[in-house]
This record gives structure tokens, C-alpha cells and sequence, in this order.
């Protein structure tokens, strides 16, 4: 089997430049290294805690650095062999690949969300049964839509669930552009570690197609997914449609640079 080489370090940072932010001056540093040969294809970049480290920032602002070099489509983030150099000239990300959670923080960043109502419920048996907890619970439950941002238009209306215990999180998505599961991270300390996904075609609720300018039981895509920590625990679960004709899923395979086959 073969292994992975170990991430080089980092050259002396530059002066950060008059007005720029931290996360910014983080990615243009890393991208001038990769330009420059000094984190050539294949090779990993240093962990998070060491780029935080060396930068003297924060968690999040290495992540939002990261996810810029991401987005140019010079980075990718690998199981096991942390962020890894795919190529030195950038390639711009058009599609979405929704098959890590970068790719879902891309397409909550590219279509902006609508907040349509919070409450606090009892699970009551059916949908504990369905959220996979116990009857009882406390969970909170949003409903909220996804904006196209040129034509304005609602792809996507969901329900999220999340316990009782993430109400700080909660209280904070009417206000912040992230998703539920990225605020659970920042403020609780967890590590999205899975996230399963399941599709199916459903009919449309009456709130799902007021939404989405559908007729109450109009066909539509269903996506739910369920988003796991390192120890297994449920964090979320979402359940998201879409208009059959505006709906695409793409799924995209990668050769994995500089790793043979075991």
C-alpha cells in the first residue's frame, strides 16, 4: 500500500496588504506557494492547526482561505491525506458537485437562503421514526427556501431538523449566510465527519408548493440528507425538493493525484 508524502512547509509569510482581510491574505500567500512550484500537484498542503499557526489566525479563516482555493478548483480535500494540490493554474467552478461538505458550503454561498419560519416541537411518533431519534424530543424545525440569484427564482424549499440542545445555532441562522450544519461546527465544536444523502421523487406539500410555484401535489425531487459527527451523533436532518425540470445532481469522479492503488 502506498502512503502519503508528508505536507511541506511553509515559506515566510508576506505583509498582509493594506485593507485586505485575513482570509484573503491567507489564500493569496498558499496560492502564490502553489504558483510557484513550492506546493507543486500532489502535494499536501499543512493541516489546519499548522496554518493556523504559521498565519497567527483563526480556525475559520483558514477554512474560508482554504475554500478559496477550492472554489479556483486548485485544492481538493481528500480523506485521510487532508487539502491536496490538484493543478497550479486555476480552473473556475461553474457546476455543482455536491459530494463533500465544501461542495454543499459552495451551493449555500451561490444560492442565498430565505428563512420562512422557525418553531420548537415535540417528535411526536412518525417523525421520530423518520428523524431517527426518540419520540418525545425536543427538535427545531425550520422551513426555508433557496434563491437563484439571477433569476431570482425558489430552487429549492426545505425542512431542517436539528436537537434541542443546538437552540444558539438556531437563533443565529435568521442572521448569518451559512448553513445550520456550518453553524453547529463554529459554535459547538463539532466535526461534520458524514453526511448521507438519499433521493427520491415525492409530492409536493402545500407550503412546498406555494414555495415553489407548483400545485399541491405536483411531482418533485427530493433530497434528504443527514449530516453525522466523528462519533456518530446526528446533527441535522434536512429535507430539501426541487422543480423536476430545475433539478440537477452531478457527480463527478476525480483521479487522485500522486496516490496508487493499494
Amino acid at each position: 500500500m502506498s502512503t502519503s508524502p508528508p505536507a511541506a512547509s511553509i515559506t515566510t509569510p508576506t505583509p498582509r496588504r493594506r485593507g485586505a482581510s485575513k482570509h484573503s491574505t491567507v489564500a493569496a500567500q498558499l496560492l502564490e506557494q502553489i504558483r510557484s512550484g513550492h506546493f507543486p500537484p500532489g502535494a499536501r498542503l499543512p493541516s489546519e492547526p499548522d496554518l493556523c499557526r504559521h498565519f497567527g489566525v483563526s480556525r475559520h479563516t483558514v477554512r474560508s482561505a482554504l475554500r478559496s482555493l477550492y472554489e479556483k478548483g486548485l485544492v481538493l480535500s481528500q480523506q485521510g491525506r487532508g487539502t491536496v494540490v490538484q493543478t497550479a493554474a486555476a480552473t473556475p467552478r461553474y457546476a455543482f458537485a455536491c459530494n463533500s461538505v465544501d461542495d454543499l458550503l459552495q451551493y449555500a454561498a451561490a444560492a442565498p437562503r430565505e428563512l420562512r419560519q422557525t418553531s420548537r416541537r415535540q417528535v411526536d411518533p412518525a417523525l421520530a421514526q423518520w428523524l431517527g431519534c426518540g419520540p418525545g424530543e425536543d427538535w427545531w424545525e425550520m422551513r426555508t427556501c433557496r434563491i437563484e440569484k439571477q433569476g431570482q427564482t425558489v430552487i429549492a424549499a426545505s425542512r431542517i431538523y436539528v436537537p434541542d440542545r443546538f437552540a444558539e445555532a438556531v437563533a443565529e441562522l435568521a442572521t448569518s449566510p451559512l448553513p445550520l450544519f456550518a453553524l453547529i461546527e463554529q459554535r459547538y465544536g463539532h466535526h461534520i465527519a458524514q453526511v448521507r444523502q438519499n433521493f427520491s421523487v415525492a409530492h409536493a406539500t402545500p407550503d412546498e408548493a406555494t414555495d415553489l410555484g407548483l400545485t399541491v401535489g405536483a411531482a418533485v425531487m427530493c433530497v434528504e440528507r443527514r449530516f453525522f459527527d466523528e462519533r456518530g451523533s446526528l446533527l441535522e436532518v434536512s429535507c430539501s425538493v426541487h422543480p423536476p425540470l430545475g433539478f440537477r445532481y452531478e457527480m463527478t469522479v476525480r483521479q487522485i493525484i500522486g496516490q496508487g492503488s493499494a
